[in-house]
């Protein structure tokens, strides 16, 4: 669902990326018929992507806000297509002046990791909106590498412009830098790890949850001890707890959970 078209030079880099993100819900095998029909273009518009969701059956949740292209400091821009559902697959693209390093994650795994040197072309999408891509950039040919940074951003636009598929936002961003990063890898591992951190926390919060989740449910069912407030269990009045059975027990009434 997403369409990211890099380039990376001696002059520079420039990074366009759209803002769509689309969620699925539904029979699989008629969502997997819904998605080859999206992305292989043969959906043309929102209205026939919605309409063709309610023949099959299939609830979409459509959002374009998702954030794909960022900057890290002056020197390097960076862009993500992902797919998360049980598992988490990300494909991220660091561009800097004259160097490119692409990454495969898939959880908090490092799957691929490829880096370029000089310059290049970097396109993220299915294969409607590729095509298109490819087509725009085989116009310009060689003599892609001696256009200015302001030409190719023009380019990128356009080729957004040409795309006119759900599968990606009306809207999109596009950034550049004129410098290089000397010590690239060293930034793609800080960000990455960067990440991985993130998903940690992200899993030690959902465990904390489905905690609180299991002594919500047992107070909803059985109206027994008290209520979850601030995430904390406060007992009702008739009831106190302690940490253990002694002569002279901690007593609470409220339990942090």
């Amino acid at each position: 669902m997403s369409l990211i078209i890099g380039y990376y030079g001696k002059n520079g880099a420039v990074l366009g990326g759209d803002k769509r993100n689309i969620m699925f819900r539904g029979d699989l095998e008629k969502r997997e018929k819904l998605e080859e029909m999206l992305y292989s273009g043969k959906i043309k518009n929102d209205e026939e992507l919605l309409k063709k969701a309610e023949e099959l059956g299939i609830k979409l949740h459509i959002e374009d806000n998702r954030e794909k292209v960022r900057k890290i400091g002056d020197d390097v821009l960076v862009g993500e297509e992902k797919t998360i559902g049980i598992d988490s697959e990300r494909r991220r693209v660091y561009l800097t002046k004259g160097k490119c390093i692409i990454v495969d994650v898939f959880n908090d795994e490092i799957r691929n990791k490829w880096t370029k040197t000089g310059s290049g072309v970097v396109v993220f999408g299915n294969k409607y909106v590729k095509k298109i891509a490819e087509e725009e950039f085989r116009k310009v040919g060689y003599r892609l590498t001696m256009m200015s940074l302001e030409e190719i951003r023009d380019l990128i636009e356009n080729i957004f412009k040409k795309c006119n598929t759900p599968s990606i936002s009306k809207e999109y961003d596009i950034i550049y830098t004129t410098k290089e990063c000397k010590n690239l890898e060293e930034v793609v591992k800080k960000d990455l790890d960067a990440l991985f951190e993130y998903r940690e926390t992200l899993r030690k919060k959902m465990i904390d949850f489905s905690k609180v989740m299991v002594i919500v449910n047992k107070i909803v069912k059985n109206g027994e001890i008290g209520v979850i407030k601030n995430g904390r269990l406060v007992l009702n009045d008739k009831y106190i707890a302690i940490d253990k059975i002694c002569p002279n027990p901690n007593i609470f009434n409220e339990i942090e959970v």
